[in-house]
């Protein structure tokens, strides 16, 4: 019988794939949505209200609409995405813009191909990268010329540009198809940059995968990113101290090493500092749970899998570590130690 981490590890790759899946379907599909257009849907922005991103997109070179653009807000959204708007929410959503195109008769023959571009207006630019993080996995390849936080591969991509997350679904697109349309989205993007949050400077680079970093907010992210994260102690869905002004916990997270050894680091800040001694009573049981070995190292909580690899507690004030699954384990616990260095000196 497999660990039970191995197991869930397993689960959430499956249930990813499905989600890339399902979202190039939906993408592609491209219907129940309101018609931005005057007199469309009772309760969708007006144009007056929608920045012009949001009403229009013209001049890509190559592409050319192939029909009106529709928006979605909170309650359509839950037809739009089926099963994952819920995320989103919890990231601050205000609008999605969808957008279809096709290639310009002038630069291509006859064609079946289409384009769907989804323009997420956020909250907040710190909101807007945190939901463009939840799609990193690390060494993802960019575009030259894109000075935005942004990705391309075959038939998909993305970027993020204050307070806007977009992603291009085209199946039938090249890599190269799909980053000259993002070299072309990107400076008609209102913002200047991408803007991330403060704490994804806690991170150490050292080590670290490239572009695998991940801003965390709300439960549902937590708990996709691991299991470890997904106790209700953690605060991830409630705001800690109410009436004190605090907020809820949030995380970043980022990979480190060299395939097949690499593991990962996960900073959590709190609303308010966690009770004496609850959060690490909290964190021993689920490592009982998952691991074996559990034991205490001064400060430090530390556990085993059945492969070997070390996890790693630590917490000081309002911030929390994790290591997961790393090889070494005096490379744990420099990066454990480094990180809440970092986070504490941010103060």
């Amino acid at each position: 019988m497999e660990p039970k981490y191995t197991q869930y590890r397993k689960e959430r790759m499956r249930i990813r794939e499905l989600v890339v899946v399902a979202s190039i379907v939906i993408g592609a599909a491209c219907s129940g949505g309101n018609d931005a257009r005057p007199g469309g849907s009772a309760g969708s922005p007006t144009a007056q209200d929608q920045p012009a991103i949001m009403r229009a997109v013209d001049g890509i070179p190559g592409w050319t609409p192939a029909g009106d653009v529709e928006t979605y807000t909170k309650d359509g959204l839950y037809g739009y995405i089926d099963g994952g708007a819920e995320i989103v929410f919890q990231y601050g959503f205000r609008e999605l813009a969808v957008f279809k195109l096709k290639p310009a008769a002038a630069s291509a023959p006859p064609t079946q191909k289409e384009l769907v571009l989804e323009i997420y207006r956020m909250g907040s630019g710190e909101a807007a990268f945190g939901i463009y993080s939840t799609k990193l996995e690390g060494e993802e390849e960019g575009w030259p010329g894109i000075k935005s936080d942004h990705w391309v591969s075959p038939g998909q991509g993305g970027l993020v540009k204050g307070e806007y997350m977009v992603n291009i679904l085209a199946p039938e697109c090249t890599d190269r198809e799909i980053g000259e349309f993002a070299a072309a989205i990107e400076p008609k993007i209102p913002g200047i940059a991408t803007i991330r949050p403060k704490g994804m400077a806690w991170l150490p680079r050292e080590g670290m995968v490239a572009g695998s970093w991940r801003y965390i907010k709300g439960p549902l992210a937590a708990q996709n990113e691991s299991p470890f994260l997904e106790g209700d102690f953690w605060g991830f869905g409630t705001a800690q101290g109410a009436g004190d002004g605090m907020g809820a916990a949030e995380a970043y997270s980022a990979k480190y090493g060299v395939a097949p050894a690499v593991s990962k680091l996960v900073i959590v800040k709190f609303g308010k500092s966690p009770a004496e001694n609850s959060l690490e009573e909290s964190v021993l049981a689920v490592f009982k749970e998952y691991l074996k070995d559990v034991r205490r190292d001064g400060e430090t909580l530390e556990g085993k899998n059945e492969a070997g690899r070390w996890f790693l507690f630590g917490h000081k004030g309002r911030f929390a570590a994790l290591i997961l699954s790393e090889p070494d384990r005096k490379a744990a616990q420099t990066r454990l130690d480094t990180a809440l260095t970092m986070a504490l000196a941010s103060r």
